[in-house]
């Protein structure tokens, strides 16, 4: 498996169980913050609008979670379109934009799922739950722990010692 390819799996495993918190429990800055204060670079939804929503969407159009590709059905592309997870006024930093809770939250009503809090500690456990799994299973295919490392850092923006921690863990 190829370090790009490798990194792009764990970015969907990763960002997919984002977007499962966000139906389920949270909005985007609350997760991105929660992330950030653990020790990412930058969390899940920045990252994803950074890249392009309609990229991500892409790269898997078999969604659990509705949101996403209604976020690129209205145009809400990401950085590059202005509006993602977050406004980009003028093309300058990520902003809050609380029109995306409420299309989270309608999507939920709709799909008739109750949410609940939860604490920034979950939200962190709860994205490294399946981040682990995914390791394991990609160490048991013969991906070296380095390898690993290498695209929690690149592809997760994950500093160097965290993702040697992540990785150890699997």
């Amino acid at each position: 498996m190829s370090q790009a390819a490798l990194t792009a799996g764990l970015q969907d495993v990763f960002w997919r169980r984002g977007e499962a918190l966000l139906f389920q429990h949270t909005n985007p800055w609350e997760l991105d913050e929660a992330l950030t204060a653990w020790g990412y670079d930058m969390g899940p939804c920045e990252a994803q609008d950074l890249l392009g929503l309609d990229r991500v969407l892409a790269r898997g159009q078999d969604r659990e979670v509705p949101i996403l590709p209604r976020m690129v059905a209205e145009g809400r592309m990401g950085k590059q379109g202005g509006v993602g997870y977050y406004r980009y006024p003028g093309g300058g930093g990520a902003v809050v934009d609380p029109l995306i809770e409420d299309l989270i939250l309608e999507e939920a009503w709709f799909a008739r799922v109750t949410r609940s809090e939860l604490s920034d500690a979950a939200l962190v456990a709860e994205m490294h739950a399946a981040l682990l799994a995914a390791c394991r299973m990609l160490l048991a295919q013969g991906v070296t722990r380095a390898a690993l490392a290498m695209a929690l850092t690149k592809g997760l923006h994950l500093p160097q010692g965290r993702a040697s921690e992540l990785s150890d863990l699997a």
